[in-house]
């Protein structure tokens, strides 16, 4: 088949706009393919650790990083899925969802991760309904409101945090001791005099009529008993499960989902790169998917200039 690009970049997150940037800088030819643009950090409140802003929401960092990107002659193809990538002479293809193709001599894979479920009845009923993934997108929904929030990691009391300058009552379920390890936010969330903490229980149903009316929760091990909490709506954090089915059975995948790439982003696959979240780099930060996604850049053009 006639191979049509350069470079494809699956997702639009951080990673993939700056692999986008460096590649663009560089003269590759960058096709760009992507549900939506920005990824989590369109759903990110505040970010206080991004290098040259003190302050800044994610979705004004976002775009940012979309205007810096728009500076130049990139093709991108957004509200577009990519369900599947294949290796073929020459390159690379992928598909959507509607079966439309697109091909490249080099592909980048950044399509981050999403949000992990919990997997009860009632979850998917009132999932928009009550049941929300993005404290951030929806805590404005719940002012004055008594809710809950799922999680023990950073994520979590973050969330917890947020929400009890809205709400009035936060319940902060989870299965053992916090995670967390921001000694700030481990303090915060001490201090809110409307945050519960209940640990060592487990999220069992979400009950509700049109909207969710309150869970179900039951000790995870040893004493206690099942408890009902009226509340009007939850927030599931337990972290986040890479966006890597698209590369399965294609590329190396560790037991986290996550594709494994080596410290110059490669997948051990000629020309084929991914970088951010979807990947097994330690840590999940802005910056380092963005770094991730320079170094995804530099690794296509060193492979173009060689022409594999």
């Amino acid at each position: 088949m006639t191979i049509k690009r350069e470079l494809m970049i699956i997702g639009c997150g951080p990673a993939a706009i700056t692999t986008a940037i460096y590649a663009a800088r560089k003269r590759i030819d960058v096709q760009i393919i992507s549900e939506d643009v920005g990824g989590q950090v369109a759903t990110t409140f505040g970010i206080e650790n991004y290098p040259g802003f003190r302050y800044i929401t994610g979705p004004e960092l976002v775009e940012k990083l979309a205007e810096q990107m728009n500076q130049f002659d990139i093709d991108k193809q957004i509200g577009e899925r990519v369900t599947s990538l294949s290796r073929v002479d020459g390159g690379y293809v992928a598909v959507d969802g509607s079966g439309k193709e697109y091909s490249a001599r080099s592909a980048v894979v950044a399509t981050g991760a999403h949000p992990r479920e919990l997997g009860v009845p009632g979850e998917q009923e009132f999932r928009g309904k009550g049941v929300s993934y993005c404290a951030t997108c929806d805590a404005p929904l719940f002012s004055g409101a008594t809710v809950a929030v799922v999680g023990g990691g950073n994520s979590a009391l973050s969330a917890a945090f947020e929400l009890s300058r809205i709400a009035s009552k936060v319940y902060l379920i989870s299965r053992r001791q916090w995670r967390a390890n921001e000694a700030p936010l481990i303090e915060g969330v001490k201090a809110a005099v409307n945050i519960e903490p209940i640990i060592g229980y487990v999220v069992e149903r979400i009950a509700g009529e049109d909207v969710v009316k309150g869970v179900t929760v039951k000790p995870l091990e040893g004493e206690g008993g099942v408890r009902s909490l009226t509340l009007d709506g939850i927030f599931v954090e337990i972290g986040l499960r890479p966006n890597s089915a698209l590369v399965k059975g294609l590329v190396g995948i560790n037991d986290f989902g996550e594709i494994i790439v080596d410290c110059h982003t490669s997948t051990g696959i000629p020309g084929l790169f991914a970088a951010g979240d979807v990947t097994n780099v330690r840590d999940k930060q802005i910056v380092i998917a963005a770094g991730q996604g320079a170094l995804a850049a530099m690794g296509v053009f060193e492979f173009l200039l060689k022409g594999h």
